[in-house]
């Protein structure tokens, strides 16, 4: 199941990232070896975090092994030529300063449907999976048009979702669509928030119905003997159609705790109360609709 695991690193670039309580990592080295000797043996960045690409790269120089690094794309326009060459200049940007040879997974970081449906970034994508500057390609969905869009499409590899305990929503779609493509899920924990509950009364406008959500969840964590954190991992890990989680941190003390949650039984009963809770669509999934966005 740890090969589902892969580390979110947006907090390596941006330390502030998020709502989580862990801070800068003194040594990425160190934290970096010791989250492969964990066994997890994927990194998803972006340029997006700051100069979270160059520093891992700076630690990979001495790996004998590279670890499945998926990295995105931005900065493109809906209907420009120029979109061919920004994408092959961003992928040779992350290759050289993550110290590797060529990009296991692409993302397109700009979600718009007017993005990923366009003609030019397909020509694009065609000439990286060309030149072997990628492997593979996904969308990083936020709304049912985008990830309709996305399993409708034969050009996609993969797409992430945001995907919690609160909200399956996303992930319900593409079981009914049925396609060979692979699952990421993203924001299992909100940025955090969900495990930071004081800032949802600030930074989120539906907060009364989060919390409403939330306190349905809490009485399944109280009458199961879980907390939010174990609930949430082991939920998730049960889900077949998941081919990767990501989980953002700095601490290897949180990995650990994850990845052993990974492995709890949860009943049916227990899981399908859960799924009714979830499977409702909800409007502050989307980051897009907090008040601090």
């Amino acid at each position: 199941m740890i090969e589902k695991l892969c580390l979110g690193t947006a907090k390596i670039g941006i330390p502030n990232y998020g709502y989580s309580r862990t801070g800068a990592i003194v040594n990425v080295d160190q934290f970096l070896t010791d989250t492969f000797s964990l066994g997890i043996k994927n990194l998803d960045t972006s340029p997006r975090y700051g100069n979270c690409e160059k520093i891992i790269g700076n630690s990979l120089k001495s790996a004998k092994k590279k670890p499945k690094i998926s990295t995105k794309i931005d900065n493109l326009f809906p209907n420009s030529q120029e979109n061919i060459r920004l994408m092959i200049t961003s992928i040779e940007s992350s290759i050289r300063k993550l110290n590797i040879e060529t990009i296991d997974i692409c993302y397109l970081h700009q979600n718009e449907l007017e993005i990923i449906s366009d003609k030019y970034v397909h020509k694009g994508i065609e000439t990286l999976k060309k030149e072997g500057l990628i492997k593979e390609i996904g969308t990083s969905v936020y709304t049912k048009s985008e990830l309709k869009y996305t399993l409708e499409s034969s050009l996609y590899d993969w797409v992430q979702i945001p995907l919690n305990i609160l909200d399956s929503s996303f992930y319900n779609m593409v079981l009914e669509y049925d396609k060979k493509i692979k699952v990421s899920a993203r924001s299992i924990f909100l940025q955090g928030i969900l495990l930071n509950r004081k800032f949802i009364f600030k930074d989120i406008r539906n907060h009364a119905e989060l919390l409403n959500t939330l306190k349905s969840i809490d009485k399944l964590c109280n009458k199961n003997k879980f907390n939010l954190q174990q609930l949430s991992i082991a939920y998730l890990s049960q889900l077949k159609k998941i081919d990767q989680i990501i989980l953002g941190t700095t601490s290897i003390n949180n990995l650990l705790n994850n990845i052993s949650f990974l492995n709890l039984n949860l009943p049916d009963d227990l899981l399908d109360s859960i799924k009714a809770i979830s499977e409702i669509p909800k409007s502050w999934t989307n980051p897009r609709n907090w008040s601090s966005n």
